[in-house]
């Protein structure tokens, strides 16, 4: 993501990120010696941990505030608990406030991974925040910006990468990293696009190099943008990387996986934007290919005296709102209060206009029938039209393809409910209460998932 500092003075002070900047740290400093293992990643997958870094509000008012890295962590917090098989004590999640400088770094290299990862476990790293490229430091060290770092002093508050690095590599003991980096949001001030306008050059990530056991997918080439989409509520690259590792079930692998990511990135980009964004992933990973939600061989329990030594995460603070796909504060189309959640309209709102949205659905399902979630999405604009008919036979119809989704049952509730038909609306609800255990429930009747209009 770039940041620029938006204030009338001191204009020439400027802090630029791009996802291949921020890779290409990665992917330099975590060369390794060439003696390791070919066969490195035949070896079974003893455990799995995770930690997930989002940040869409700084501390720092001068630090623009982005409007989905919140969210993206959330929905990539829910595929590696609820898809991928990692156990959730074994996934920690750092949002806004609580992804200070010193808490990233400890829960990095001190308190949680580098006190539970063992050799052959598999680690995931996802961030999503500002960064700066080393193009704009003193000594030319790349940082990410946590919550409470001071833009104009990145070197004593900032998240240093290559103290990251050092810390996967040298405190985290195993050679099995994947980094998930969404922090590309560059381009000029056009809707839609995540961040300021580029004034350095980014690293060719294609000459680059990395040790082996260590996996790097950032979001776009050195010289593109990064898009928030206007079909859904998600930056475009990790909406696609989502719903591509979860399409082949438990089983698919990752390289499989991002090649089709990549394709849809392009294509929906190329669409809506008439620009081009094409992922990167670099990898050295060798021998069997990498299947994220591989059951792991041994698993382990995460020992007391660690967990009572952690401070909380944001889990708490987001559970009670994992079914509100959108969480900008600014947003009023769902509402929640009282443990009740009151469905609208809006509350299914994909963008600004629905009739536009679906010519673009339209040509995406004749490419694949099969895309539940794009049935789903096109149900949503049927909704905004007001068509029930329509949005009920797509949602039927992404009900078949992909049952376990309780989004597509909430949309069914409301379809049911402007239909005029509450028993089939009450059973929807329960599904989708059955498939997300944390949806609001209340003790008595009325549901504590109400209608709103």
């Amino acid at each position: 993501m770039f940041i620029r500092k938006l204030l009338g003075i001191n204009m020439q002070k400027k802090i630029l990120v791009t996802a291949a900047a921020v890779c290409a740290l990665f992917l330099q400093t975590s060369a390794v010696e060439a003696q390791t293992s070919k066969t490195i990643s035949n070896r079974p997958i003893k455990d799995k941990w995770a930690l997930i870094v989002g940040i869409s509000k700084f501390a720092d008012s001068d630090v623009p505030k982005l409007k989905y890295s919140v969210k993206d962590a959330i929905d990539f917090y829910n595929y590696l608990v609820k898809d991928a098989g990692f156990a959730p004590d074994h996934v920690r999640i750092l949002l806004d406030e609580k992804a200070s400088q010193r808490r990233v770094m400890s829960e990095l290299g001190q308190k949680f991974l580098a006190q539970v990862v063992k050799p052959d476990d598999l680690v995931v790293l996802f961030f999503s925040t500002h960064g700066s490229p080393a193009q704009m430091d003193l000594r030319g060290d790349n940082y990410l910006v946590a919550y409470d770092s001071d833009p104009e002093d990145l070197f004593a508050t900032g998240i240093e990468m290559k103290r990251v690095l050092d810390a996967a590599n040298s405190r985290v003991l195993t050679d099995r990293v994947v980094i998930v980096l969404d922090a590309c949001h560059s381009g000029s001030l056009k809707p839609g696009s995540k961040g300021l306008s580029r004034e350095v050059g980014n690293f060719d990530s294609g000459k680059l190099a990395q040790g082996a056991g260590q996996l790097v997918i950032c979001s776009s080439q050195p010289d593109e943008q990064s898009w928030e989409s206007r079909r859904y509520k998600n930056g475009v690259f990790t909406r696609h990387l989502i719903d591509a590792m979860k399409s082949n079930k438990t089983q698919r692998e990752l390289n499989e996986a991002f090649e089709d990511m990549k394709t849809k990135v392009q294509s929906e980009v190329q669409e809506d934007r008439q620009a081009k964004q094409i992922p990167v992933l670099n990898s050295n990973w060798d021998g069997s290919a990498l299947v994220l939600g591989a059951l792991p061989a041994n698993p382990q329990h995460l020992l007391p005296y660690i967990k009572e030594s952690l401070e909380p995460d944001s889990v708490n603070d987001f559970a009670a709102k994992l079914a509100i796909r959108d969480l900008d504060q600014d947003d009023q189309s769902a509402k929640e209060g009282d443990g009740k959640l009151i469905l609208t309209a809006n509350y299914f709102k994909e963008g600004d206009d629905a009739k536009e949205l679906l010519q673009s659905y339209n040509r995406t399902i004749r490419e694949n029938p099969r895309d539940a979630m794009m049935f789903y999405k096109r149900a949503c604009a049927y909704i905004q039209l007001k068509q029930w008919i329509y949005a009920h036979n797509d949602l039927a119809h992404a009900q078949r393809v992909d049952p376990n989704c309780a989004h597509i049952y909430l949309a069914l509730a409301y379809v049911f409910h402007k239909m005029k038909d509450p028993v089939s609306a009450a059973r929807s609800i329960e599904q989708a209460r059955f498939l997300n255990p944390t949806l609001p429930a209340g003790k008595q009747l009325p549901s504590s998932i109400e209608f709103g209009d």
